[in-house]
């Protein structure tokens, strides 16, 4: 039989053939790439799973430090650049210490900026203790004032029958920290971190870690404007307007 497209020099009918066995080659390629991928996300699976699995932080141990040296003990740290605003973190953070679903009432407080800018401020367990130091109570026989580090976990502890209410520690966090601490509504102070590590577990970012605890880094318990500023410079590349959700 007459084949007018051999006739004409324009034979499809061949090109097509070498076109469907090349799909034919090509699916199957990116089949068996597929099925390898999958094996090798399967084969890490146990590995980014158990990364991203809760780590129980119970005991910090540490000796006595001095502004600017480097303790083996814990603080947390919040990755701007992993945040979404989620705050998961101040849901249980708030549940945990308080019992209450209430995220005023969390330590750990997300600071919402413009261009979006995730901050999370939160105790930064400092070594030289500004708050401790401003405690006017007289310490005890275990040399603590009512606002004290707990020999255990390293983290800030209070002792509400002894505290007088009088806020100085509050002022002290304001003016030379992050302001992390308040009062609360008994006139006590709060908003002390007690490494719990519950945000850290729930975080489903994984932008909140423990980490080594240092007195000299260059963000350690500053202001949520300053280190938004930082970071609104690093990421967007220019000065913008900033507003802080917590204002």
């Amino acid at each position: 039989m007459i084949d007018p497209l051999k006739m004409m020099g324009n034979d499809n009918s061949s090109d097509e053939t070498v076109r469907e066995e090349n799909l034919k080659t090509s699916n199957r390629r990116d089949f068996l790439k597929g099925m390898a991928m999958g094996a090798g996300v399967m084969a890490l699976t146990p590995l980014i799973s158990h990364q991203a699995k809760a780590v129980d932080i119970d005991v910090f141990p540490m000796k006595p430090s001095i502004r600017g040296a480097k303790v083996p003990a814990g603080k947390l740290l919040h990755d701007p650049r992993k945040c979404t605003g989620c705050r998961v973190c101040e849901t249980v953070c708030a549940l945990k210490n308080h019992g209450e679903v209430n995220p005023f009432k969390s330590r750990i407080k997300i600071h919402t900026y413009q261009p979006t800018i995730f901050i999370g401020v939160v105790c930064q367990q400092c070594g030289d203790r500004p708050c401790i130091t401003a405690c006017p109570v007289e310490p005890d026989e275990n040399k603590r004032r009512a606002l004290y580090e707990n020999p255990e976990s390293k983290s800030l502890e209070l002792d509400a029958e002894r505290c007088i209410n009088c806020g100085q520690c509050v002022e002290a966090c304001e003016t030379e920290r992050n302001g992390s601490l308040r009062m609360n509504e008994d006139e006590n102070p709060d908003g002390f971190c007690v490494l719990c590590g519950e945000c850290v577990k729930q975080c489903p970012q994984n932008a909140i870690a423990i980490v080594q605890r240092t007195t000299d880094g260059r963000y350690t318990a500053q202001k949520a404007d300053i280190l938004a500023r930082e970071a609104i410079e690093t990421i967007y590349g220019g000065d913008k307007t900033v507003t802080d959700n917590w204002k």
